[in-house]
C-alpha cells in the first residue's frame, strides 16, 4: 500500500545541494522529514502515513515515488540523516569496540535483537550500537543511496554544544516508552531508553537518571518531545526548576505555515 500525504509544506525557495540538508524519522505507521539549509533554516516538512508494508523492493518504490513526487532527489543534500526508533541501544567507546561483539553488547542490556546495527560519534569517540527493523532500513537505504542511518541516542546526542552552562535531560516520549539523554556543562553523559507502564514508572526512570549523575541543581532543566500532552508536562513541573517543550534547534523558517506543526513533536528531525 503506498504512503498517504498528511502534512506538507514546503517553500519556493531553491538551494544548491552543498547547502541543504535531509532527516527522515521512520515510526511505526509512516515517516516524517525536513529539507532544512546548512544555515539552519527549515525549508519544508512532511508526513506520511503508512504500515511499511509489501516486500523491500516494494516499500523501496513507494519511498522513491514519494520524494520523486516532490522533486527530491538522492544525492542533492550536503548530509542525509535516516533516524531510527530503536528500543535496544548501547554505546561502546572506540578503545573497547569491537565489531564481532555488536550482538553481545545489545544482549546485555536486552534480549537477543533480530538486526544490529551501527553507527559512529567522533565527537563521542564511540560506536553506538542498537536494534533495528533490518526490511525496512535496506528498503530506504536502497530508495535514497548514501543517506546516513542512525538511532535517535545518535540525534540527541547533538544537542550538548546547546547545553553549556547548565544541566539538561533531554525526554523524547513514544508510546510506552522514553528515551532519555543526560547532558552537563556542554557534555553528553548518558543516552538509554526506558519501558513504563504508567506514569509513575515514566517519573521513576527520568528523576533517577538525574540522580545517578548528580543532576539535582536548581539550573537542571527538562527538555520534553515526542508524544508529550498536557498531563505529561505537568507531572514533572514538581520536580524540576525549568520544564520546557523542545522544538529543536532549527528555529527559522521559510514559510509561514510552519508555524502550525506542533515542533516538539518532530524534534529529532529539526537538529
Amino acid at each position: 500500500m503506498p504512503y498517504s500525504c498528511k502534512t506538507l509544506i514546503t517553500s519556493a525557495n531553491e538551494l544548491a545541494p552543498r547547502e541543504k540538508r535531509l532527516s527522515i524519522c521512520l515510526g511505526a505507521n509512516g515517516f516524517s522529514f525536513t529539507e532544512t539549509s546548512t544555515a539552519g533554516v527549515l525549508i519544508s516538512f512532511a508526513e506520511y502515513l503508512g504500515p511499511h508494508a509489501g516486500s523491500i523492493n516494494q516499500v523501496m518504490t513507494d519511498v522513491k515515488s514519494v520524494f520523486a513526487s516532490l522533486g527530491i532527489r538522492p544525492f542533492s543534500f550536503s548530509a542525509s540523516d535516516l533516524i531510527v526508533l530503536s528500543n535496544e541501544s548501547v554505546w561502546v567507546p572506540d578503545e573497547l569496540y569491537t565489531a564481532t561483539a555488536n550482538r553481545k553488547y545489545l544482549m546485555a542490556v536486552g534480549s537477543e535483537p533480530a538486526t544490529v546495527m551501527t553507527g559512529h560519534s567522533a565527537a563521542l569517540a564511540s560506536t553506538a550500537v542498537f536494534s533495528a527493523d533490518e526490511h525496512l532500513v535496506t528498503a530506504f537505504k536502497v530508495a535514497l543511496p548514501g543517506i546516513n542511518v542512525m538511532n535517535q541516542h545518535m540525534k540527541m546526542a547533538r544537542l550538548a554544544p546547546q547545553c553549556a552552562g547548565h544541566s539538561v535531560i533531554l525526554s523524547y516520549w513514544r508510546e510506552g516508552r522514553v528515551d532519555l539523554a543526560a547532558f552537563n556543562e556542554g557534555r553528553y553523559l548518558y543516552g538509554n531508553t526506558f519501558a513504563f507502564a504508567n506514569a509513575n514508572e515514566a517519573l521513576y526512570h527520568v528523576v533517577d537518571v538525574v540522580k545517578s549523575f548528580g543532576l539535582e541543581s536548581p539550573s537542571t532543566e527538562l527538555m520534553m518531545c515526542g508524544e508529550v500532552d498536557r498531563d505529561r508536562y505537568a507531572q514533572f513541573r514538581p520536580y524540576f526548576p525549568k520544564v520546557t517543550l523542545f522544538n529543536g534547534t532549527i528555529t527559522q523558517s521559510l514559510n509561514p505555515e510552519f508555524k502550525r506543526v506542533h515542533a516538539y513533536r518532530h524534534a529529532l528531525i529539526l537538529m
